[in-house]
């Protein structure tokens, strides 16, 4: 291969939840992407196949649910209280978690866009169903759900990242398996790239950004 093909306006290293999202937006926006993932295709995503597919954003009623999860409007909603998970009680939780330690300004991006996000991910072949069988307990005769989670993904982690690969895919961004990125690419100017390992020998891939996706288990 020239190195003219190893050359993208964003290389993303990583094959995660965070990693596709990070590609897809870029392409969204007109940018030219190669994904760098470790492992093999089939073994593919990293931590985000492992999780059990809990999606946390703010809501304030069953409404912006239903927005969420189409399938609402065709169930008996009778006996459930969806209740809500504001914003206040997300910045909330996130404080109690973390001591205070969160960076302020990062924790208010995540909390205000995080149900623009997840309208966002839909839009990648994500899609949503209510946790009625892990997130919620019977208070009388209603359900109820607890911990801010009334929604996990379908098919779990494993379905995250076969929906969001399958539209890296039909979008075409290129994805290289079993090339693990070992060092960043930087001269005076900041960052211009990564070396990484594919097909038995080094490459170098150069780019005008790097988003560094690939930290699950580490």
């Amino acid at each position: 291969m020239s190195s003219s093909e190893f050359a993208a306006d964003v290389i993303v290293v990583g094959a995660g939840n965070a990693a596709a999202c990070a590609a897809l937006s870029a392409h969204d926006n007109g940018a030219s992407v190669i994904m760098l993932e470790a492992a093999p295709r089939d073994q593919r995503g990293g931590n985000s196949t492992y999780t059990g597919g809990m999606l946390r954003f703010a809501y304030n009623d069953a409404e912006d649910l239903k927005r969420l999860v189409p399938e609402m409007a065709e169930q008996d909603l009778s006996n459930i209280e969806f209740d809500t998970y504001t914003e206040s009680q997300f910045f909330d939780d996130m404080g109690r978690l973390t001591q205070y330690r969160c960076d302020p300004d990062l924790t208010e991006v995540m909390i205000k866009k995080s149900y623009e996000t997840a309208q966002w991910m839909l839009t990648k072949g994500m899609r949503l169903e209510l946790t009625l069988g892990s997130h919620a307990f019977k208070v009388g005769n209603k359900f109820k759900f607890w911990g801010g989670l009334p929604c996990q993904i379908w098919g779990g982690g494993p379905g995250l990242i076969e929906a969001l690969h399958k539209t890296v895919d039909k979008v075409g961004i290129r994805v290289l398996y079993e090339t693990p990125a070992v060092e960043l690419l930087h001269d005076d100017s900041g960052v211009t790239g990564v070396r990484a390992r594919h097909e038995g020998r080094t490459i170098e891939l150069r780019a005008k950004a790097v988003v560094l996706a690939c930290g699950g288990f580490e």
